[in-house]
């Protein structure tokens, strides 16, 4: 019968795997935080400048003011809701990238669509018969991909939206 053990008194413990970000993935970290703290100073002296309107931070990244409010409704869009809207979407220098008339009239369901991240958490802000200019930094809006078509990278948005009709969409 053979006895033996496991035992050994000469090994040190076994020391954790540190992976080390590489110097490229922290050159994109620096310039992404750069390029956020440029498009932020730029829209913070635009929305200063203009003393017409009164804007709000979202909380999401973005700020907005409304050209139209409705007072006597509380119904806003949420998940699953079918929402009749248009917009239109314009650069920072008010040049129109897609006109309403090019966009159209869209039926969206909410959270269950590909719009970019911004213009979803937009929607969810208004109210039926409400319309609001929303001003988008390009990490809340296409980023570095822009939409392949005419909107291209890194390109902060403003965006003014109307919410035309909102059908509740009962949930299960």
């Amino acid at each position: 019968m053979l006895l033996g053990s496991c035992k050994n008194n000469n090994q040190a413990a076994r020391e954790p795997i540190q992976h080390q970000k590489s110097h490229i993935d922290m050159e994109s970290v620096r310039h992404n935080q750069e390029l956020n703290r440029r498009e932020e100073t730029y829209i913070s002296k635009m929305i200063a400048k203009d003393t017409i309107h009164h804007y709000i931070d979202s909380g999401h990244g973005f700020w907005y003011y409304y050209l139209k409010q409705n007072q006597k409704s509380q119904k806003k869009p949420e998940a699953g809701d079918l929402v009749m809207l248009n917009y239109e979407i314009k650069d920072l220098s008010s040049n129109v990238i897609y006109s309403f008339e090019e966009i159209g009239d869209k039926t969206y369901r909410v959270d269950h669509e590909n719009y970019f991240r911004g213009f979803r958490e937009a929607v969810k802000l208004l109210k039926e018969g409400e319309m609001a200019v929303f001003i988008f930094p390009s990490s809340a809006a296409y980023g570095f991909h822009g939409d392949e078509k005419k909107i291209g990278t890194n390109i902060p948005l403003i965006v003014e939206l109307r919410i035309n009709k909102i059908d509740k969409q009962k949930t299960e």
